[in-house]
C-alpha cells in the first residue's frame, strides 16, 4: 500500500468521524476524546540515505495475530513483509519462527532495515496442554530473531507484556523490578533477557492486553466476553483484576513511530512501556457491553475467580510518561468509544469461537 502525498495531512486536522481504513484501522473515531494531546503529524519512515534513499524494509514476525495484522498494516508505506505459522493468508510469509533455519532464511532473502517480533504464545489453555511449545513460541522464537536481526544490522522492537509485573505495585515504571506470576509471564521476561544478550541495542515495548479486529472470539479476551455475552448464557465474570485494554492499531501506531526514531539513530530506553490508562475487569467489560447493545445485564454475576486462583496479577498498570512525547504523541483510543465496533460483530451467530 503506498499513500498519496495528500495522506501527508496531520491527525487533529482529521473531520470526525473519520474512516480510518488507509489508516490501517477498521473501525471509526467517534469523538475527539480519544486523543491525550494534540497529535503530531503521520510519522513517515526515514528513507534510507544509500542508494538514493530507497524504501525502508521491515519484516514482521507473527504477522497473522492480532496485534501483527495492525503492526503490517502500520508499515504500509515501507516495504514490510509479514510472516504467519498456522495462518499464513493474505500473502504472509509461512515461517516457523523457533527455526533457526527458517528465521535466517527469511532475513537473509528480505535484508531489512527494521525487525518487530509480535510471535508469542498468550493463552493460558496453550500454557497447561503444550508448555514446550508455547515457551519455544515465547522464549526460544525471541532469541532466534534478536540473533538474526543483530547479525543482519537491523533494528529490532520485540513485543513483550505487562505479566512481567505481579501486580501489586502499580503503575510499574521500565525498570520497575519484573516479578511474573504467571508462566507466560515468566517466558516473556526469558524472553526479554535473551533479546537484551542477542541484540543489545533492540527495543523492548511492554503492552497489557490488546483488543481490536479479531478473526476469531478468544484471539481477545475482549471478544471472548462479548460472545458470552451474545450466547445468553449465565456467567461468572471476575471483578477484581483489573486490566488496560489498548487498542491494537494504537500500539501497531507506537511500534511504526520507534522504528522511526531508531531509524534514525536516536535511543531510547532499552524497555519502554505503553498503554491504555483506563481500568476495566472482566465483568465491568461485560457490563458495557450489555448497555451497548440493550442487553439483559441479569445473567451476568461477578465474581472473583481469576483472582482467587491467585495465578494472575491484580493490576498491571505500566507506567507510559516517558514515551508518548518521545514519539510525537501517538494517537490514544478510548475504549468505550471503540467497544462497539469492535464487539458488534460477535453480537451476531455464527462466528468462529477459535482457530
Amino acid at each position: 500500500m503506498r499513500w498519496d502525498e495528500k495522506d501527508l495531512v496531520y491527525v487533529h486536522q482529521l473531520p470526525i468521524p473519520v474512516s480510518l481504513n488507509r489508516l490501517g484501522g477498521c473501525t471509526r473515531f467517534t469523538s475527539s476524546t480519544s486523543r491525550d494531546h494534540d497529535a503530531a503529524p503521520l510519522v513517515w519512515l526515514p528513507r534510507r540515505a544509500t542508494g538514493g534513499g530507497e524504501a525502508v524494509r521491515a519484516v514482521i514476525f507473527g504477522a497473522s495475530g492480532l496485534l501483527g495484522r495492525s503492526v503490517l498494516r502500520a508499515f504500509g508505506d515501507a516495504a514490510a513483509t509479514g510472516t504467519g505459522y498456522s495462518r499464513t493468508g493474505a500473502g504472509l510469509i509461512p515461517v516457523d519462527a523457533t527455526s533457526a533455519d527458517d528465521v535466517d532464511r527469511l532475513l537473509d532473502r528480505m535484508r531489512p532495515h527494521v525487525v518487530v517480533n509480535c510471535v508469542g504464545e498468550r493463552r493460558p489453555e496453550a500454557w497447561a496442554a503444550e508448555p514446550e511449545q508455547a515457551r519455544g513460541r515465547n522464549v526460544d522464537a525471541a532469541r532466534l530473531i534478536a540473533t538474526g536481526a543483530a547479525e543482519r544490522g537491523a533494528r529490532l522492537i520485540h513485543v513483550s507484556s505487562d505479566y512481567v509485573f505481579d501486580g501489586t505495585q502499580a503503575p510499574y515504571r521500565p525498570d520497575a523490578a519484573p516479578n511474573p506470576l504467571t508462566p507466560y509471564g515468566r517466558w516473556k521476561l526469558e524472553a526479554e533477557a535473551a533479546v537484551r544478550t542477542a541484540c543489545p541495542n533492540a527495543a523492548i515495548l511492554r503492552l497489557p492486553v490488546l483488543y481490536g479486529c479479531a478473526e476469531y472470539a478468544a484471539e481477545t479476551n475482549l471478544t471472548q466476553i462479548a460472545a458470552t455475552v451474545a450466547s445468553g448464557a449465565h456467567v461468572e465474570l471476575d471483578d477484581v483484576c483489573v486490566r488496560y485494554p489498548t487498542h491494537a492499531d494504537e500500539a501497531a501506531d507506537v511500534c511504526r513511530r520507534l522504528a522511526g526514531v531508531l531509524l534514525e539513530g536516536q535511543r531510547l530506553g532499552s524497555v519502554n512501556h505503553w498503554g491504555a490508562q483506563e481500568a476495566f475487569t472482566k465483568y465491568q467489560m461485560a457490563v458495557l457491553i450489555t448497555r451497548a447493545f440493550g442487553l439483559p445485564i441479569g445473567r451476568l454475576r461477578a465474581g472473583a475467580a481469576d483472582a482467587a486462583a491467585g495465578g494472575r496479577p491484580i493490576d498491571c498498570r505500566l507506567d507510559c510518561d516517558d514515551l508518548p512525547a518521545a514519539l510525537g504523541w501517538p494517537l490514544r483510543r478510548s475504549f468505550r468509544a471503540e467497544l462497539p465496533n469492535v464487539v458488534a460483530p460477535w453480537q451476531r451467530p455464527g462466528r468462529p469461537a477459535s482457530t
